[in-house]
């Protein structure tokens, strides 16, 4: 854990103590365990607030099989836990234990993993091998599909930049994405035993409720905070969240909802992009589409064409049809 989020932890714990509780011992004095990603630790700063009177842990399941060699260290860890929350992972346990055994050995609930492409559609992970950590680009592990085309064929930043249209869009299908990312999402909360039909409806009523692809907003992991304690049968103090949380989340980064697709959806759009902080390239700042497309073929150009491998792409580019298109309107 770094510092940021051992901040965030003491920040979130002193405001749990901070706030009176209206109803002593509602939801009891019991331990909380939260195990997951990046999603699972907002969840979890967003329990502390909503249950004052216990202790809500949380493991990251980034590098979990080194703090828990095994997964029977792991249960042993949480199996006291009044009730424990994870997101669904994969680690290379000594003992080969998998997700089923946390599950089998603790009062296990399970927080489906939000991913939702439709307010995000030219996001796509770029790498060699689908198997092997994604490329590292100036947001991260995200890239766009259509600076990646463009450079892949040949065409300058200010060619590129002319594809990100509506036009372009519609071509590539980046505005018949809704549908199918709602069942996704859907048939996620089904695999996690989590309704996610409802409350995508009330996320929805307040715009682009995903920072990128994989990156909720905080209300959203507020809502599953709530949802999950209802299931669990844990009583707690509701609150106006947003009132006492930071959002964890957006230290990732913010991929903007292009304008393009924000005029479809008929929701606020920008061509900023909130870059996050690192050690390299300094505090958090934005970017605009111009800089974005620069900086992608400037960390392109220091790559082997070989590594600059993305499904969405290659296909594209095997599309004679598709490719044609997409080189007249950028010309």
């Amino acid at each position: 854990m770094g510092l940021r989020d051992r901040l965030l932890d003491a920040q979130s714990s002193l405001l749990a103590r901070l706030r009176p509780s209206a109803g002593r011992g509602r939801g009891g004095a019991g331990r909380i365990h939260v195990v997951g990603n990046c999603q699972g630790q907002a969840v979890a700063h967003a329990m502390r607030m909503l249950l004052p009177e216990r202790d809500v842990a949380f493991t990251s399941v980034f590098g979990i099989a080194r703090r828990h060699r095994t997964m029977a260290a792991l249960v042993a860890a949480t199996r006291d836990a009044d009730a424990v929350f994870a997101t669904a992972f994969a680690a290379p346990f000594r003992d080969e234990g998998t997700f089923e055994d946390l599950r089998a050995g603790t009062r296990l609930h399970v927080i489906p993993t939000l991913v939702f492409s439709a307010f995000h559609p030219d996001a796509v992970y770029v790498g060699e091998r689908a198997e092997e950590a994604p490329l590292m680009g100036p947001m991260g592990g995200h890239h766009s599909a259509l600076a990646l085309h463009g450079y892949l064929e040949g065409f300058d930043p200010e060619r590129t930049l002319r594809l990100f249209r509506a036009e372009a869009f519609r071509r590539v299908g980046y505005l018949d994405v809704w549908d199918e990312a709602v069942a996704t999402l859907v048939e996620r909360g089904r695999h996690a035993d989590y309704p996610l039909a409802e409350a995508i409806l009330r996320w929805t009523r307040r715009g682009a409720f995903m920072h990128g692809i994989n990156h909720p907003k905080m209300f959203v992991a507020a809502d599953l905070a709530r949802g999950l304690l209802r299931r669990a049968g844990i009583g707690f103090e509701d609150l106006d969240l947003e009132g006492y949380l930071p959002d964890d989340v957006i230290r990732s980064g913010t991929w903007p909802v292009y304008p393009a697709i924000g005029a479809h959806y008929g929701i606020p759009a920008s061509e900023l992009f909130l870059k996050a902080p690192t050690r390299k390239t300094g505090p958090a700042r934005t970017l605009t589409l111009r800089a974005f497309v620069e900086a992608s073929h400037a960390s392109y150009r220091t790559r082997d064409r070989s590594a600059l491998r993305s499904v969405r792409v290659e296909a594209w580019r095997a599309d004679e049809a598709v490719r044609r298109d997409l080189a007249a309107l950028a010309a």
